[in-house]
């Protein structure tokens, strides 16, 4: 599948200078759009910058939040349904991939829902990824639901919506590197982002592993439930813009 995409866009992509389709005006337009490229900065130097930019916590502490209910999609939910719910090995394989499909279009809708943010409501291109991301974390309250649910399949509905959210919020923190700083930072941001999810998921899959067959997932379901709300007023706080000004893009 990756080497039909990769003929795919050998054939038809054009940089915008080249493209057979492209205006004059649209490619002047592109170019009002693409900011001047700024030294880069070595890594010790970006990331004692970003260590003073509470933006950077304002992406980083809800990444840490959010990626324990991924690693448990990704490595428990198995173990879940057999252990908690009495699924047999043919029925895991029937519902286990339900929530990795409904977070695929999570990260697909995560986008429409930053344009109906600001088409209806006039959000700012920030406050409407912010919003975006608020609307996931909502949603994954339903993972609190699945601890007291007996239906095993309303269980795995409940899960899957809670994928669902965890795309969105993810698609939209990817976003938010982007709106929120120079193009110089914003490979050492994302990265921290990435490390700071990482960081979270290794632990909370220990965490997992030492106390899942003392206590049962139930408690670590609530607690996923209730991670991303924290996670949204971290962004609230510090990177969404108020008053109508918007947050400058540089440290």
């Amino acid at each position: 599948m990756a080497l039909i995409w990769v003929v795919l866009w050998w054939l038809f992509y054009h940089s915008p200078q080249q493209h057979p389709n492209l205006s004059q005006q649209e490619l002047d337009l592109i170019r009002e759009d693409n900011e001047p490229v700024l030294p880069k900065l070595p890594f010790f130097t970006s990331l004692a910058s970003l260590c003073q930019n509470k933006r950077f916590y304002g992406i980083a502490i809800p990444a840490f939040l959010a990626e324990p209910a991924w690693a448990v999609f990704s490595f428990w939910v198995p173990l879940y349904l057999a252990t908690e719910r009495g699924m047999d090995l043919k029925q895991i394989a029937m519902f286990a991939w339900l929530p990795f499909l409904a977070a695929d279009i999570g990260s697909v809708a995560s986008g429409y829902l930053t344009t109906l943010y600001r088409k209806w409501f006039g959000c700012s291109r920030v406050n409407s990824v912010v919003a975006s991301s608020v609307t996931g974390a909502f949603l994954m309250v339903s993972l609190a639901f699945v601890a007291i649910t007996q239906n095993p399949y309303v269980a795995i509905a409940l899960i899957s919506i809670g994928g669902f959210g965890h795309q969105v919020i993810s698609c939209m923190l990817s976003a938010l590197v982007v709106e929120s700083f120079d193009k110089n930072q914003m490979a050492t941001v994302n990265g921290m982002r990435g490390s700071s999810a990482w960081i979270a998921s290794f632990l909370f899959t220990l965490l997992i592993g030492a106390v899942s067959d003392t206590i049962g997932f139930n408690p670590l379901f609530i607690a996923m439930g209730f991670f991303d709300l924290i996670g949204a007023v971290f962004l609230i706080a510090l990177i969404a813009e108020r008053g109508g000004k918007k947050t400058p893009s540089h440290s």
